[in-house]
């Protein structure tokens, strides 16, 4: 077997010789290669480097760093040095156009994500829509898309959406509104290919799976809306709300102390108002007036009148109809003495005033967003022990359900509800008027004054 010629040498400064300068050798002390003309060794403070030090093109004196010591052997820093002679190349030029490379790089990738185009360019594109769509459609991309908003939108596949996000998406959501929530993301993804910004939408021809037994769930929804859903709240279920309002009230005046006597005296002092939180007036005049969330978002003190007692809303629903020339809808109501009290005391934690939103956002005074009563919602029902299923929606439900129980006319119920006719009511709740024909019981009031008896009896 013929012998293997060995190997040239390309460096003078053996494996052995490096090891023991680095062990040696004082800080900023040179090693330079023999062999390589510029190849050396520095130490530095913690442990050596490969450098190479060389004229460019205009004789100006360089020095680039090859790579440590403890990553690249000897042959292998002088390998590169004579790949850069032989080719003539100016490496610390190189390797600034390949930072400059990369960062130009990451910065594409940068204007790819989720965020970055939300922010800019789609924001430019929904400014042509109407208002509160276009606020509506971000807050949805954001509030279903959220471990989405920091990637590269070309990352996004359709594996994920059908495997992971639907299937986390629709707990305890209609399949519609998952539906509703991804048309957005692909309707944003499609702008982006005609921006320039993505090449082509990763999520082309992808649909969602099917919901699971459909046709059955649909069945059970329909059952569900008419006979449960749509119904009175049950004394235990009141009681649960109250005692949950409450909780949540202290809990917040609780870390409001803390944060106080820990370093911000500057905040407001919440042991001085009656309600330490919009969400709980919010929440007892849905339960007494079964305004819907959109109407109480954008109630004023002009239409709740606290002086009379009134309240009179045009309903945001019919506001689309009177662009249409159509009469709108209004809900017209004398205020009860116990919810009369409940917004008095709101109106004077306000600072008592003449016009302006009843609940306004914390931030900013604006209009309240469509998903604010989503998180205060689910605590007070952690705190009140209520059915985690149990909607918002429901404290409408209660307020007619309630009154066609007690024995009011439909046409009355309907004036109190906002619609502008009995068909919507006879269609939704004819069930609870043909189970009540023969009763007259004020649910609301009557269910209160049980609730407060059984609490002094205790």
């Amino acid at each position: 077997m013929a012998k293997q010629k060995p190997t040239a040498k390309l460096t003078s400064i053996t494996e052995p010789a490096a090891a023991k300068f680095e062990r040696e050798a004082a800080e900023r002390d040179t090693k330079f290669c023999t062999m390589q003309p510029g190849l050396h060794l520095i130490k530095l403070k913690r442990g050596c480097s490969w450098r190479y030090r060389y004229e460019d093109a205009t004789g100006k004196r360089k020095t680039v760093t090859i790579g440590k010591l403890s990553q690249l052997l000897p042959e292998q820093a002088a390998r590169k040095v004579i790949d850069w002679v032989d080719s003539e190349a100016d490496p610390l030029t190189e390797k600034k156009q390949r930072r400059e490379q990369a960062l130009s790089e990451a910065e594409q990738a940068e204007r790819r994500t989720l965020r970055h185009y939300l922010e800019n360019g789609y924001k430019d594109h929904m400014a042509t829509w109407k208002p509160q769509n276009a606020k509506a459609n971000e807050q949805r991309i954001r509030l279903y898309f959220d471990d989405l908003l920091d990637k590269d939108m070309t990352t996004i596949t359709g594996r994920y959406i059908r495997d992971i996000w639907q299937p986390e998406a629709s707990k305890g959501r209609a399949h519609d509104t998952v539906k509703r929530a991804f048309g957005s993301l692909k309707t944003l993804l499609a702008q982006a290919v005609q921006d320039e910004v993505i090449a082509s939408s990763p999520l082309e021809g992808i649909k969602l799976k099917p919901p699971v037994h459909a046709k059955q769930q649909e069945e059970e929804a329909k059952k569900d809306d008419n006979k449960e859903a749509r119904r009175p709240l049950t004394d235990a279920e009141i009681s649960g709300i109250l005692a949950g309002l409450d909780a949540y009230a202290e809990e917040i005046r609780a870390a409001r102390r803390n944060s106080r006597k820990h370093g911000k005296p500057y905040l407001a002092d919440l042991d001085a108002v009656n309600y330490p939180h919009w969400f709980i007036p919010f929440t007892h005049l849905a339960l007494h007036t079964g305004l819907r969330t959109g109407d109480l978002r954008t109630l004023t003190w002009k239409e709740l009148n606290i002086q009379f007692g009134r309240l009179i809303k045009t309903t945001e629903k019919s506001k689309v109809a009177m662009r249409h020339d159509k009469d709108p809808a209004v809900v017209d109501q004398k205020l009860n003495s116990r919810i009369k009290e409940i917004m008095t005391k709101w109106w004077h934690d306000q600072g008592k005033p003449d016009s302006g939103l009843v609940f306004p956002s914390p931030r900013g005074g604006k209009i309240l967003d469509t998903m604010a009563t989503r998180a205060p919602w689910k605590r007070v029902k952690e705190l009140g022990g209520i059915d985690e299923d149990l909607v918002f929606y429901a404290f409408r439900h209660h307020f007619i359900s309630a009154r066609l129980a007690a024995g009011y006319p439909l046409f009355t119920v309907a004036r109190w509800a906002g619609h502008k006719s009995v068909a919507m009511i006879e269609k939704h709740y004819g069930h609870v008027v043909e189970l009540h024909q023969d009763e007259a019981v004020d649910v609301v009031g009557d269910a209160l004054g049980r609730i407060t008896a059984k609490e002094v009896s205790a």
